[in-house]
């Protein structure tokens, strides 16, 4: 589809790309202001991550394998950080 599109990601424009995969979560965080799940908000988590799987592709980067690292990193961390909260 990139080249379809016409659209390039490199680690020249980078940063724009990071951005965009914001731009997708503030849509969706508008869909949630909304209140509208049935409609757009899967639609606009679908955009975030087809924005970092094309990002993960041209860095050649394992998402899969960089996903089981970070749970069971977050599996072996104490809860809340080992943060103590007012709550």
């Amino acid at each position: 589809m990139e080249k379809r599109k016409k659209f390039k990601t490199s680690r020249n424009n980078m940063l724009s790309k990071l951005m965009l995969v914001v731009s997708e979560l503030s849509e969706a965080a508008e869909c949630v202001r909304d209140n509208n799940f049935e409609e757009d908000f899967a639609e606009e988590l679908a955009d975030a991550v087809i924005r970092i799987f094309d990002i993960c592709g041209t860095l050649n980067i394992d998402l899969e394998h960089a996903i089981t690292i970070k749970m069971i990193k977050n599996e072996l961390r104490p809860i809340k950080h080992g943060r103590v909260s007012d709550s």
